[in-house]
């Protein structure tokens, strides 16, 4: 392996946390290999020049432009893209798969936990035995390129993709994921970072039918510096093969269509020697080449006929498109495999050491909010338990794609793995039903007439759309579902399509609600909600709809079965389902009377439900979604014992918050996440992570949703204008001086810690930082104490109340005692002038805050 990447060595950024270092294997060769960090070229990689030089020379036009965009791949593995290579010069394919939380192609990977859930846990180590199993079982699944980590900076509480990254601080985004890439690569797999550059939300990024109608993203040049260009400076120091161009426009242009971030930033600045590829399909013409995009994914509509056309007519010279291939096989000769010298892939998934790393950041990852005794659960608690919640009985592995589904036969429920871990029964209600029931014919008076999809006459007449189980239609079977729906009541309904087998979809008066079961090349995955259905079929669920009693609706439900060539394919199962007004109160009934005969309900509350929420479009709200406060406070009311288990992939708003005494927010918790939870309220775990965004009491206090300035997420005229600059996540809520719901970095355990002795003294051009830790309960723990650093008077520029300048994360047996050594850089003491394009370290005495969050302090000193 000739490319690793030892992230505390090079990098002073990254330097300043101690844990990477022990998690750079001994055998990694230095970034410094890759010349990224000295600047210079050792012999290796001199030789690895000279070969690719050599090879552009032999590469025809044709061949050259095969190597710079998508293909299919003759195999149909299910991955996200491919290139075909030159055998006659024996240059591989490359088959790159979707990441960031595993590998998702049509054969089963371990199913991880998403990067929140991991970037919760503050543990460096466990970070790159994340990567580790991803690098391994893409290798074993024939992948070469694994699209992670993903590491933008969670700006807004509203985008949807928060679950795929590491929170609000980009300190703690870059060395998570630096360690992640370190982890992937030390495999042989490279590792390509996403998205640049400030991608951080859905709303308004990009409008694929009419991208002239996508916004401006506004970003001044200190605020992408300090905050969304740190994350990809960690991984490039950290050697990572590649980027992925986002979709958005920035600053005026398509970030693939950018030379200053592109060319001027990113290699220029930050020093990356690797290839830039497209986010899939946000490649927008051939000058995208030029600017320093070199491989179009998923097809070649700009890279492939009209860049050779360009070519030959002269108006873009063919040196721009060797130095695109140059710098993609630069990779692969770095990773041996241009001179069969690659980490050799494993033959098989070792199915159990990936469910070890799943099950230990699920557990790590976890989020102790508030504990008013709850937890763990008491035995008086477990004689007498009862749970409530679809996510207690069907376990929240995460929500949407581009992640590996995971083992199906390893998905067990919190509640069974309660039930047998400790052998009791355990009372259980819904609550909140997501699979509902089949509509019944009484709600099709005329019934619903039955088409092959296509025009002619239909072939039946049905009372109702529920082809499951021994109903299931013949594979393959398309069909069309029309007809009159008279809802019997009027109130708010949950609308579902649920199948498998097929690709179904529903409609109502003209409007597609929801879909289902839809295929991706040659595989499909039951993903549309949170969970599939009871019965295991795909759940679509559509938004809320409100229905008059009485009143006719037109309904369509479409059925196509999937082709021959996906992996799965069998009898073409399609219902429509719904939740009427009068079944959501019998639960919510059901669960409260539930609560009232138990000593202790434990409520799981989720989002991501299907839909525009938590799927391909950002939330518009941080309220729980399916009336959830409500089945809360009636829990909560109807037992004061009652105790909430979150399983959300970012933060909710609590109005029930004053009722309710114990708070675990687990997040998704992966494949392994039901024993994970079993085991964090039973105690055999001790919940030890930390907040990595803070969560707003409301949805407006959080400074990106200010409605004092719509333009920062909302958009005005077609721009959004990241006009808060620095001040977003806790530095927005510490400036403006408001309260939030639970700030970042926090999080309670089962034990108690204590801190006292503190030192500061300096360390070449930054500071350690010293201070005890004492585990002062009875049990063993782990705490994460952070280090904070504070504004000089009389800087330049205006300064954060408070930066995170380090971590660590420290285990402790009951009683015992640590001394702790954080160390801070003096890149966590600068800021960047923009007049002088570096970075500047203002003079002056800065306050040095150590705590267990960004609001519980518990020790202070002065940086002299």
């Amino acid at each position: 392996m000739k490319q690793l990447g030892g992230t505390a060595a090079a990098f002073a950024f990254v330097a300043a946390a101690g844990p990477i270092a022990a998690a750079t294997p001994a055998a990694a060769t230095g970034a410094a290999a890759t010349g990224t960090a000295t600047g210079t070229n050792p012999p290796a990689a001199a030789a690895a020049t000279r070969r690719v030089r050599g090879l552009i020379a032999r590469l025809t036009l044709d061949e050259k432009i095969s190597l710079v965009h998508g293909a299919t791949d003759p195999r149909r593995l299910g991955q996200a893209g491919y290139l075909p290579g030159v055998k006659r010069l024996g240059i591989p394919e490359l088959r790159l798969s979707d990441g960031p939380a595993g590998v998702n192609v049509t054969r089963s990977a371990t199913g991880l936990p998403p990067v929140a859930t991991l970037g919760a846990s503050f543990n460096l180590g466990l970070a790159r035995e994340y990567g580790e199993v991803m690098g391994r079982e893409g290798r074993t699944l024939d992948m070469d390129v694994l699209l992670a980590p993903q590491i933008e900076l969670s700006r807004t509480p509203f985008f949807s993709r928060n679950k795929d990254q590491s929170g609000e601080d980009p300190y703690l985004n870059g060395l998570i994921g630096a360690a992640q890439v370190e982890g992937i690569q030390a495999q042989g797999m490279l590792a390509q970072a996403k998205h640049f550059l400030a991608n951080n939300q859905r709303l308004h990024e990009f409008d694929r039918e009419n991208p002239e109608n996508s916004y401006d993203f506004v970003v001044d040049d200190r605020t992408l510096h300090e905050l969304y260009l740190p994350a990809f400076e960690a991984v490039v120091r950290a050697g990572v093969a590649s980027v992925m161009s986002a979709y958005n426009h920035l600053n005026g242009e398509w970030n693939s269509e950018q030379s200053t971030t592109l060319t001027g930033i990113l290699r220029g600045e930050l020093g990356f020697q690797g290839f830039v590829t497209s986010d899939w399909g946000a490649t927008h013409s051939t000058a995208a080449l030029e600017a320093g995009q070199d491989m179009q994914m998923w097809d070649g509509s700009f890279y492939g006929e009209p860049l050779k056309k360009a070519i030959k007519d002269g108006s873009i010279p063919e040196s721009a498109l060797d130095t695109a291939v140059s710098r993609i096989l630069g990779r692969y000769d770095a990773f041996g495999m241009l001179d069969g010298s690659r980490v050799p892939a494993r033959k098989k998934i070792d199915v159990r050491a990936g469910a070890r790393v799943a099950r230990e950041v699920a557990v790590q990852g976890a989020v102790l909010l508030a504990n008013d005794g709850g937890l763990p659960l008491s035995h008086a608690a477990l004689r007498d338990l009862a749970l409530i919640g679809p996510t207690a009985g069907q376990v929240a592995t995460s929500v949407s794609g581009e992640r590996a589904y995971g083992f199906e036969e390893r998905l067990v429920s919190p509640l069974d793995a309660l039930r047998r871990s400790t052998k009791r029964k355990i009372a259980y209600e819904v609550g909140v039903d997501l699979t509902g029931t089949a509509v019944p014919a009484s709600a099709f008076p005329e019934g619903l007439a039955r088409g092959s999809g296509g025009a002619g006459t239909p072939v039946r007449t049905d009372r109702t759309v529920d082809f499951v189980g021994d109903k299931a239609l013949p594979v393959g079977t398309t069909a069309e579902w029309t007809g009159t729906f008279v809802p019997p009541a009027t109130g708010e309904y949950a609308l579902k399509i649920q199948g498998w087998g097929a690709a179904v979809s529903l409609s109502l008066d003209g409007k597609e609600l929801t879909t289902a079961g839809g295929a991706r090349d040659s595989f499909a995955r039951k993903w549309s909600s949170i969970v599939p259905t009871t019965d295991g079929l795909d759940n679509g669920q559509a938004d809320p709809v409100e229905l008059t009693g009485g009143k006719s609706y037109q309904v369509v439900v479409k059925a196509t079965g999937w082709a021959a060539t996906i992996a799965e394919r069998g009898p073409v199962q399609v219902r429509f389902a719904w939740v009427t007004p009068e079944q959501r109160s019998a639960s919510i009934a059901a669960a409260a009377k539930l609560a009232r005969r138990v000593h202790t309900p434990v409520v799981f509350a989720f989002n991501g439900s299907g839909g525009s929420v938590g799927g391909s479009g950002d939330f518009t709200t941080l309220t729980l979604p399916a009336q959830q406060d409500e089945l809360i406070t009636a829990v909560a009311r109807a037992n004061p014992r009652t105790v909430v288990v979150l399983t959300t992939g970012c933060p909710a708003t609590m109005p029930w918050r004053r009722e309710v005494g114990t708070i675990l927010h687990t997040g998704y918790v992966g494949q392994e996440g039901g024993w994970a939870t079993a085991d964090l309220l039973t105690g055999r775990a001790n919940p030890g992570g930390k907040t990595t965004v803070t969560w707003p009491k409301k949805d407006t206090d959080h400074p990106t949703l200010d409605p004092a300035h719509p333009e920062r997420y909302y958009g005005v005229d077609g721009v959004v204008t990241y006009s808060e600059g620095i001040f977003t996540g806790y530095r927005g809520f510490d400036k403006a001086g408001t309260e939030p719901l639970f700030p970042f970095g926090h999080g309670l355990s089962y034990t108690e810690f204590g801190y006292r002795d503190l030192s500061v003294r300096r360390a070449g051009e930054g500071y350690e930082v010293s201070f005890t830790v004492t585990n002062r309960g009875r049990r063993r723990g782990a705490e994460v104490p952070q280090v904070y650093v504070g504004a000089p008077r009389g800087a330049d520029v205006e300064m954060a109340p408070k930066t995170l300048a380090g971590f660590d994360r420290v285990e402790l047996r009951a009683g015992e005692s640590r001394r702790v050594t954080v160390r801070v850089a003096e890149r966590q003491l600068s800021y960047w002038d923009t007049d002088r394009s570096r970075w500047v370290r203002p003079e002056g005495r800065r306050a040095v805050y150590v705590g267990s969050s960004s609001r519980d302090i518990r020790l202070t000193g002065v940086a002299r």
